[in-house]
């Protein structure tokens, strides 16, 4: 039987070839290292459960009564007025994830789903490179630590950046927007208004920059002024609505917190200030302007490379002095990039790109100025923007300056290698359950001195009292409360000294 052959045609041969440039191979390379990154970071961030303060204090009792979880736990009274005012999408996706899949390890997906979101969307909509901006994402250490962890810190700031990169798009290439983008940024922004106290006036920046950006003529004509006009009045009162109800319900829009400079005008019951916010900073900085304090910390200025008991970087850049609460977005990693985005800015775009540039300083210059400007992982908005707009205009730059485009991938992938070896720790997975958790703070050392059927008013044992509540978190009713005053009557008192006894009824 005889083989049929299949002659070769030498043009398509050599044309395939030519296709297969050093450039062509580098991207190939690269998007298969942002794909087994996310596929890593994917899995660790459904099975490492973070045992960090917060998430236990707060964010996961938050979750479980936005998503309608019937835990025995009554939070403490402390936390509850941050219940009543905070925006709650963060907490509401978290504890509906948790619902769903019946672990609250799905907490700790919330931040890799925001991070997904917005690299599809860069992709898609922005038409940006989704492997580039994956890279130089992840090449930012408080963004590769917040895609895995329960805090949500980068969700809400992946809403942000999706807003800020919709501007730079809509001013830079007005010809080429779709409602998609329009519609897109201002889901952003509203999105942000829903998840994140600090970041709202920062995004009412944006919105102003995105407002004057969607109804230049060359962009309005294209879909109507009249309709960009509503859709910009119609997000504005979307995003203005968890104000609109702490203001009605608490006569304050920022319940339960000290609005800056016009604080005295609303009531409120946690003062940053008083609550130590200031204190939140190296000691040698103390007296540091905010303004001062934000570049040292943005570009790690003076800051340590390496510690002897802990990563350079982790969740909160805390657990040390000199280098407390600083940095995290790491110095020449920031340097370069912020030189590459004017750069490419600037070639791409001229005249349009100069305008951007100065919005961008603008911004960075005005969030240099907020309380806590210094902890970056509260404003993870800056390397996500820069990234995406990296990714927006690295096809228009390899057009325009074809020699520097192989170079510019080998560095964007030397930076990411390096990151990866310094947050190794970082990638790597581990099974970290509840039981895990509840081991690691001591919580399940209670467990066999409860009860079922009574209820225990534990005080002052924070973060573990959601854990208290046993193996499954419906074995022990407990009550959490800061002072022995404030337990209910007839409840069993529980201390760090023990079991204490029924209170009176």
């Amino acid at each position: 039987m005889s083989r049929t052959s299949i002659p070769l045609d030498p043009g398509r041969v050599m044309g395939l070839a030519r296709q297969l440039t050093p450039t062509t191979v580098l991207s190939f390379g690269a998007a298969a290292v942002a794909v087994v990154a996310l596929i890593d970071l994917g899995i660790r961030s459904a099975v490492d459960l973070n045992l960090r303060w917060d998430a236990f204090w707060y964010h996961i009792p938050f979750a479980a009564l936005r998503g309608g979880l019937h835990i025995p736990y009554d939070m403490i009274d402390t936390i509850k007025p941050r219940f009543e005012g905070f925006p709650l999408l963060p907490e509401l996706v978290q504890g509906v994830l948790w619902r769903l899949t019946g672990s609250v390890n799905a907490t700790g997906v919330v931040n890799f789903v925001a991070l997904s979101v917005f690299l599809v969307y860069c992709h898609i909509v922005l038409h940006a490179r989704f492997w580039l901006v994956a890279l130089i994402s992840l090449t930012a250490p408080m963004v590769l630590i917040h895609t895995t962890v329960s805090y949500v810190d980068l969700f809400s700031n992946a809403w942000l950046a999706i807003g800020a990169a919709s501007c730079i798009y809509i001013y830079l290439f007005p010809a080429d927007s779709s409602r998609a983008v329009l519609v897109g940024g201002l889901a952003g922004l509203a999105g942000t208004a829903w998840s994140k106290y600090q970041l709202v006036p920062i995004a009412a920046l944006i919105f102003v920059l995105f407002a004057a950006a969607s109804l230049r003529p060359a962009f309005a004509r294209r879909f109507g002024r009249r309709q960009v006009v509503v859709l910009l009045l119609a997000f504005a009162a979307l995003a203005s609505i968890p104000y609109a109800k702490n203001f009605a319900l608490y006569g304050n829009p920022f319940w339960p917190e000290k609005v800056p400079v016009v604080g005295g005008l609303f009531p409120y019951t946690e003062d940053p200030v008083a609550y130590g916010v200031n204190e939140q900073r190296p000691a040698s900085l103390k007296g540091a302007p905010q303004a001062e304090l934000f570049v040292l910390s943005l570009f790690e200025i003076h800051q340590p490379t390496s510690y002897p008991y802990r990563p350079r970087w982790i969740i909160d850049q805390g657990n040390t002095v000199d280098g407390f609460r600083m940095g995290g977005f790491w110095g020449i990693g920031t340097v370069i990039y912020l030189v590459a985005m004017v750069t490419m800015l600037i070639v791409s775009a001229g005249r349009a790109g100069i305008v951007v540039s100065i919005w961008v300083a603008a911004v960075l210059g005005f969030t240099a100025f907020i309380p806590q400007s210094n902890e970056l992982r509260y404003f993870m908005y800056i390397p996500l923007t820069w990234a995406a707009t990296i990714g927006m205009l690295y096809p228009g730059v390899r057009v325009k300056l074809p020699r520097v485009e192989l170079r510019f991938l080998v560095l964007v992938l030397a930076l990411f290698s390096y990151m990866v070896s310094e947050n190794w720790t970082h990638y790597q997975i581990q099974k970290v359950d509840y039981q895990d958790a509840a081991d690691a703070w001591g919580a399940s050392q209670w467990w066999p001195l409860f009860s079922p059927g009574e209820t225990y008013c534990v005080v002052d044992m924070l973060p573990i009292g959601i854990l208290m509540t046993g193996p499954t978190m419906s074995e022990y009713s407990i009550v959490n409360r800061s002072s022995v005053s404030l337990c209910p009557p007839a409840t069993i008192l529980v201390t760090e000294a023990g079991i204490q006894g029924r209170l009176p009824a």
